[in-house]
């Protein structure tokens, strides 16, 4: 608190005033004191073991635990805004009292640690109170985490506050060279520096080199494919070998942020520069002459900016150069926001994205101007990565758009990628990458803004808080992953037709035929886990499940009677895909058999919905059911003096000349009938597609009536 009161002292009600409606770090603003840090450990009443009964004890210690925790990061939120808000005056007393303050913490937070892996390592209960205990113990494994992650904090705030005492005491020892060599050390430990990034998370960067190699293999299948398999296979024909590299390396730095939420801003400042060096290697040659030199300039301010940004001081020749930067910055961002007619994705940054880095740009000069350098170097920085990182997502959207479809349209027709849509995919796609730019965004600019510790814990707080209604217990986090379980759910039964079937593969109607209960059963599961992981449990389900049985027996009988009739046409299969049905005076092919109604396309274009149990109660008539021959029966009847024989003989010369004619089928003509005054014959011929009746059946017709006219002779049909 005397520290406290002494900044208070050096600094207007009114310039502070200021300063807190400009800055980003509102959140910071409400820690504790930092005399808090006075308060022991030990005057919690802890024991150093578990007793005999450890799931209320457990459970309770976790609480005291919890408070403890919440505490100490209380405390360090308000070191950090002292050290934020600090203006950058050469006294020591400020970074004295923050080492004093982590030797002091440290110890504690190690032991309470240590409590807490004790915890960790207890025997899980009988299978009576296995449930409860499971709860417990994650609850123990977040804490865990959170001390974990307390003492990486506290470290690294020790080493910043122990550069900043060597940066002060080489400036009164007056020597240039050391308080240089001072600066930049101190500068990069701000940056992360000394954070142990490299031997964490190595799991997930395994696994995005995996991915990203998945990426590298496509593109160099793609070019196979184009190539042809008797040539010379490069990767890319027309460009040289190292694209596909590039593409490689954008892919694997991009996505990097995702395998670790607490990330180095030296590793994301060096991360964006290569991202955008290798981006403009690849689409320079599609930019305009001014988009070309803006991009330059933007090189050139990002280069100054991390140059400028490693040397800069309390000195008024660092700060008016960086000043003068971040002006640089602001300008560059204001050219970039004037869209042009054209289509290319460096053209301009988006409005919201603009107008975020513009206010941040400011702010930064603001703080400059007004001697908190700190908030000036982190908000400087932000703008330069952002934007980068703006102009890069968009480029690194396009580019996979863009070997998607060269991939689609290079697939052979028998290729699993030719099963889908190619505008959904492409559209699929852009929603994929928009989901992982906005996270991509917020873990770059809460690095950038030293804001990790913070917003994990406000995530931690808004996902895993526990929230009650009635009987169930359930947090927002369970909420999410059982729409996102629900959702992917509904997803694949929905395509799971293209997902199964093969390119001109007889298979597919045996998988067809299956699939309205497959597509029913693979919902009924996702929803039943969703409903789990709420919490949920099954003999409440039973509950709400014959609760909602007595509306399905009073109001949903249609529903149900057609969901029971798919459920039989299925396994009966009277019609399958592709066959011609008629039904009353509706007739055509079975587009689709849904486990509540199918679809007919009718002869006119028309897709008719009908209801399953229409169809299995109705009188169907199945024209290609066992893939049957197909027959047509005519009867002519001629008044004419030409012989009859002659008209036969004709009959069995045209009739085969028609493309539509089944040659495997016996053509069969006979005299059916004859009157006084004319005969009758039968006719019967075999169609290749049911489809083609009424086309052979015109066309023969009017050849008919050509050949009666030429003859003098009177036709009729029946």
């Amino acid at each position: 608190m005397v520290v406290g009161r002494r900044i208070l002292s050096k600094c207007s009600i009114w310039r502070l005033g200021s300063l807190v409606y400009l800055s980003l770090f509102c959140a910071l603003l409400y820690g504790q004191p930092l005399d808090s840090t006075k308060a022991a450990l030990d005057s919690a009443s802890l024991r150093d073991s578990l007793p005999e009964s450890p799931l209320i004890t457990l459970r309770n210690y976790a609480h005291q635990w919890r408070a403890q925790l919440d505490r100490y990061y209380s405390e360090l939120d308000s070191v950090k805004r002292m050290l934020a808000w600090q203006r950058q005056e050469y006294n020591q007393s400020i970074t004295r009292e923050v080492q004093r303050y982590i030797s002091r913490t440290i110890p504690p937070v190690q032991n309470l640690g240590n409590k807490i892996r004790i915890a960790q390592k207890q025997v899980i209960l009988p299978d009576s109170l296995a449930s409860s205990w499971k709860s417990v113990q994650d609850s123990v494994a977040a804490l865990a985490t959170d001390a974990e992650q307390l003492l990486v904090d506290l470290r690294d705030m020790g080493i910043k506050a122990k550069q900043q005492q060597q940066v002060i005491q080489a400036a009164q020892a007056g020597t240039f060279w050391s308080h240089l060599q001072k600066v930049v050390r101190k500068n990069l430990e701000q940056d992360g520096l000394s954070l142990r990034y490299y031997d964490s998370a190595w799991d997930g960067r395994l696994l995005l080199i995996l991915v990203s190699l998945t990426y590298l293999y496509c593109l160099y299948l793609m070019r196979r494919r184009a190539v042809g398999a008797g040539e010379e296979l490069p990767l890319h024909r027309n460009q040289p070998w190292w694209i596909p590299l590039l593409k490689f390396a954008i892919f694997f730095l991009i996505m990097l942020p995702l395998t670790s939420f607490r990330i180095p801003v030296l590793v994301l400042e060096l991360s964006y520069l290569l991202i955008f060096t290798f981006l403009y290697i690849l689409l320079h040659v599609e930019l305009s002459a001014v988009k070309v030199r803006i991009m330059r300039l933007v090189f050139l301010y990002y280069i100054a900016l991390l140059g400028i940004h490693l040397v800069v001081d309390s000195d008024l020749l660092t700060r008016g150069i960086a000043v003068a930067v971040n002006l640089a910055g602001l300008r560059l961002v204001w050219a970039l926001g004037k869209q042009t007619d054209e289509d290319n994705p460096f053209d301009h940054l988006h409005y919201l994205m603009r107008w975020i880095l513009f206010l941040v740009g400011t702010c930064a000069i603001l703080f400059n101007l007004f001697g908190f350098l700190n908030l000036a170097r982190i908000c400087s920085i932000a703008v330069g990565i952002g934007l980068l990182q703006a102009l890069s997502l968009r480029a690194f959207r396009d580019m996979l758009a863009h070997d998607l479809v060269n991939s689609y349209e290079k697939a052979g027709e028998e290729r699993f990628i030719r099963r889908f849509d190619k505008t959904k995919m492409v559209q699929a796609l852009g929603r994929i990458v928009g989901l992982f730019a906005f996270i991509l965004v917020l873990i770059v600019w809460t690095n950038n803004l030293h804001l990790t510790s913070e917003v994990r814990r406000l995530l931690d707080r808004l996902l895993n808080s526990s929230h009650s209604i009635g009987g169930l217990t359930y947090t927002y986090g369970d909420v999410v992953l059982a729409i996102a379980v629900i959702a992917l759910a509904n997803w694949i039964q929905k395509n799971l037709k293209d997902l199964l079937d093969e390119p001109i593969s007889k298979k597919n109607q045996r998988r067809t035929a299956l699939l309205p209960l497959v597509r029913v059963f693979i919902f009924i599961v996702g929803f039943l886990i969703g409903i789990r992981i709420l919490g949920l449990s099954m003999d409440k389900l039973t509950v709400i499940v014959g609760a909602l049985s007595v509306g399905i027996g009073l109001g949903l009988q249609n529903i149900i009677n057609n969901f029971v009739s798919g459920v039989i046409l299925v396994f009966e299969r009277p019609f399958k895909v592709g066959d011609y049905v008629e039904l009353a005076d509706k007739k055509g092919q079975v587009l689709q058999i849904g486990i509540r109604s199918s679809i007919l396309l009718t002869d006119q274009g028309a897709q008719v919905i009908i209801p399953n149990g229409d169809l299995l109660s109705g009188r169907l008539v199945n024209w290609t059911f066992g893939e049957a021959d197909i027959r047509l029966n005519l009867q002519l009847t001629f008044i004419s003096t030409r012989a009859v024989a002659q008209w036969k003989q004709w009959l069995l010369e045209i009739i085969p000349s028609f493309d539509e004619i089944d040659p495997g089928i016996p053509l069969k003509i006979f005299t059916k009938d004859i009157t006084a005054e004319a005969y009758i014959l039968s006719v019967q011929v075999g169609i290749q597609n049911v489809q083609q009746i009424e086309r052979f059946r015109s066309k023969f017709l009017e050849t008919v009536r050509i050949e009666a006219i030429k003859y003098d002779t009177k036709v009729s049909s029946a």
